[in-house]
């Protein structure tokens, strides 16, 4: 754990992040790029802007992906699960110039409307989780994202979806600490709750960025459907490989125009 007293440190941002200062609008990513961007995003961005490659000081982190400079905005790859990733939201929501942070992932849906490829920006989150809560106030904090950001990446979302045939929702979302650990009753309880995703971490990004005053918002893509036999490694997920394809498209659009002011 990054302690209080360190969060705000040269060392620690670049040894985390690769940077010796951070910017004003943060993208933090739990797994590979290619699993919410097209593979080729960097070169397409690269012919209009300079893309900065980013080296950590953590050795693991930076054998699995890379994180980019480009423009004002930080790409940062922060590793899966809620552990890491709770760690590095906390530097982020510590340091004085961050003001956004916007979270990009998978999740698995829940609910008949979201489909394969579809995008679940969601308002509150349900946190199925505990970490978040050892770094600030469980009580006082709710892991409930912005209100403007939502509504701008939501309405960029639609614009660019609606020509694939994509959905975007602002549903429920709630975040899980094991990858692949809940039962079928616990999905069906979360379902219950009026839960439609589930993810392994934007309930601390909504926490943290609350009690810090950041503006926070998450785009999910849905990855697969485990109530409707539709988990990653199955047939009928891979079948539906092109819809995958096409929101990792819009996703990059959403990014991409917000380069561009």
């Amino acid at each position: 754990m990054v302690y209080y007293s360190q969060v705000n440190k040269t060392e620690i941002l670049i040894e985390e992040f690769g940077v010796k200062q951070l910017t004003k609008r943060v993208i933090v990513c739990p797994i590979e790029w290619d699993r919410v961007f097209p593979n080729d995003w960097v070169e397409r961005l690269g012919k209009e802007y300079k893309v900065e490659t980013l080296e950590t000081g953590d050795r693991h982190l930076s054998k699995i992906e890379k994180n980019y400079k480009i423009k004002d905005t930080l790409f940062l790859f922060i590793n899966r699960g809620i552990a890491e990733a709770t760690d590095r939201f906390y530097i982020l929501a510590k340091n004085p110039k961050v003001k956004d942070i916007i979270f990009l992932g998978t999740a698995a849906s829940l609910v008949d409307d979201l489909d394969s490829g579809d995008i679940n920006i969601p308002k509150f989150v349900l946190p199925w989780e505990e970490l978040s809560s050892e770094y600030v106030n469980a009580f006082e904090f709710l892991p409930v994202g912005n209100a403007d950001l939502i509504n701008n990446l939501t309405k960029r979302a639609k614009k660019y979806a609606q020509s694939y045939g994509l959905k975007v929702k602002n549903d429920n979302n709630a975040t899980v600490e094991l990858f692949y650990g809940e039962t079928t009753e616990l999905l069906e309880f979360f379902k219950q709750m009026n839960v439609s995703t589930i993810d392994m971490e934007l309930s601390a990004l909504y926490r943290l960025a609350n009690a810090f005053k950041k503006k926070s918002a998450g785009i999910v893509r849905v990855s697969d459907r485990p109530l409707h036999n539709e988990e990653f490694f199955s047939n009928k997920h891979k079948n539906k490989k092109n819809r995958g394809n096409e929101s990792k498209e819009v996703i990059f659009k959403i990014i991409e125009s917000l380069l561009q002011g």
